[in-house]
């Protein structure tokens, strides 16, 4: 497939692509990169190409004030508090309590993503159970007959303590035979390619 961009001619680009360009080209590059399969780079030249003007996404910081800190030192005020206050993610919350050294009380809370998938199980009308103990293994989200959903921040879920944790307990659950679905930080950029992704785990489920 051959396609011409102003005044360069691509090879292995289908039109397809450019139109989705054209289309979503104040969307964030790596998730116009996801849905077009194509290099990040690649879809920079070609938005040059076609003179498009788009708006940068600047990452988002804590601010690092007096105040900032005192909240994030305080151990019963949680990652997704903080993070509300300020628009930052969670992720980002505990990057910086773990660079002063804080440890965060335990408590009864659910990360920004939880809440997102929760919110997609409910406008599906799936039932559920959160925090379900089974064995020593702890499932985000039980939703009956098996069916295990496990939500994977991608800070929480970086080193190979915690990779290796995840496999033993991928193991656990299939040797016992549950049915088990991660759904990963980077997947909820597309809300709509998660519900879809939890439809399909999910058939056969009575309506």
């Amino acid at each position: 497939m051959v396609v011409k961009v102003g005044n360069r001619t691509f090879r292995n680009i289908e039109q397809w692509q450019v139109d989705y360009i054209v289309q979503n080209s104040n969307k964030k590059l790596t998730e116009i990169s996801r849905e077009t399969r194509l290099d990040p780079r690649r879809i920079g030249e070609i938005v040059k190409l076609l003179g498009i003007q788009r708006q940068r996404h600047w990452k988002v910081y804590l601010p690092k004030t007096e105040e900032v800190e005192r909240e994030l030192r305080n151990p019963y005020l949680s990652h997704v508090e903080i993070a509300k206050k300020y628009g930052v993610t969670d992720t980002c919350v505990a990057k910086r309590r773990k660079e002063l050294g804080v440890k965060v009380r335990r408590k009864n809370f659910d990360t920004q993503i939880e809440q997102q998938v929760e919110q997609i199980l409910e406008q599906l009308d799936l039932a559920y159970i959160k925090q379900k103990r089974i064995d020593k293994w702890s499932i985000d989200f039980y939703l009956g007959r098996k069916h295990c959903i496990d939500v994977h921040g991608e800070w929480a879920h970086s080193t190979k303590k915690v990779q290796d944790r995840d496999v033993r307990k991928r193991e656990y659950l299939s040797k016992k035979g549950y049915r088990y679905l991660v759904i990963y930080e980077k997947e909820l950029q597309n809300i709509e390619h998660v519900t879809e992704k939890i439809k399909q785990f999910t058939l056969g489920f009575p309506c």
